[in-house]
């Protein structure tokens, strides 16, 4: 029997002896497609609907405020305090310090805020959510701890709205699709990447490379194999613009995970457990439902495209 512990989620949310910063911009004109007021009401809207959902553990009440991978991260974490006596959810804080609006006027347009402190020992939550028409709600779409030590670039604020960027924007080099694609092959690649240098260090990468090290070796050792993927979901990947001429990334990522062994049965830990859709035997594969806010900075700076909040989810786990 193998005991597949090393593939539960990262703890990227540690206290760091820097804590992740969030500058602010003076405001200006309004021309936001939200004001403070609407933009206020729609996080209390979607809170109201989390701690109904959250109460219940039941993942139908999560419709109408919190959707795509956010609604999915949710309902794997309801499946596993269902099951798991000592699991506890995720703690997201609906106290924001800072909420950026899109001045766009054309859909689907965003919103995106940045939390207080969950408690002294997390760092701050990035949330993003989309309205896909007039008619539709702002939905909750993801949400990611801040990187210890990162800076969140400054934004223009609720007032004057940010101006959303298509994914090849060339007022920014690297584009933000060059960026992102570029920070996605360097997870695939390794630590060991020429693509290491084009970018600043980050917790999330080294969490996942350790990861990937520990797990390819336990393979190994019990003669099976360890394969990972990265993919892009550029179709619900968004780009604000931040007030120094630089852009912001909000990019879904979704990783697979999986493990075989040869000449033995794999067992997951107790969390995990909850979360598999079968009956596992010799081969595991975990799925991941990540959102990744890359920061890509104006180049009067001079300085390497940041992650600046990354969240590591796992949603699935299933033998073959």
């Amino acid at each position: 029997m193998v005991i597949l512990s090393a593939v539960a989620a990262l703890a990227l949310a540690a206290c760091a002896a820097e804590p992740p910063v969030v500058t602010e911009t003076p405001a200006t004109v309004a021309r936001a497609a939200l004001d403070s007021t609407k933009a206020q009401e729609i996080v209390g809207d979607t809170f109201a609907t989390l701690s109904a959902a959250d109460a219940s553990g039941d993942a139908q009440l999560l419709t109408q405020r919190v959707e795509g991978d956010a609604a999915a991260v949710r309902a794997a974490q309801y499946r596993v305090t269902s099951q798991v006596a000592e699991a506890t959810l995720e703690v997201l804080p609906d106290d924001m310090q800072r909420i950026y609006v899109s001045n766009s006027d054309t859909w689907p347009r965003i919103m995106a805020a940045v939390s207080v402190p969950p408690d002294e020992s997390l760092t701050p939550i990035v949330y993003l959510w989309v309205q896909e028409s007039v008619q539709d709600n702002y939905e909750l779409r993801g949400w990611a701890h801040m990187i210890p030590g990162a800076t969140l670039p400054a934004m223009p604020g609720d007032v004057d709205g940010a101006t959303q960027l298509p994914l090849g924007e060339t007022g920014v080099d690297p584009s933000p699709r060059a960026a992102l694609e570029g920070y996605l092959e360097y997870l695939r690649q390794g630590a060991a990447s020429e693509l290491a240098g084009s970018y600043a260090e980050d917790s999330y990468a080294a969490q996942l490379f350790a990861a990937r090290d520990s797990l390819a070796a336990a393979a190994q050792n019990a003669g099976g194999a360890y394969v990972d993927t990265v993919q892009p979901d550029m179709e619900n990947t968004f780009v604000l613009s931040t007030s120094d001429g630089g852009a912001l990334v909000f990019a879904p990522v979704r990783i697979t995970s999986s493990f075989s062994v040869s000449g033995a049965t794999l067992k997951v830990p107790g969390n995990d457990a909850a979360l598999v859709d079968g009956d596992i035997s010799t081969k595991a594969t975990y799925t991941y439902q990540d959102l990744v806010v890359l920061s890509v900075p104006a180049p009067q700076f001079n300085q390497l495209p940041a992650v600046v909040a990354a969240e590591h989810h796992l949603v699935t786990i299933r033998p073959e």
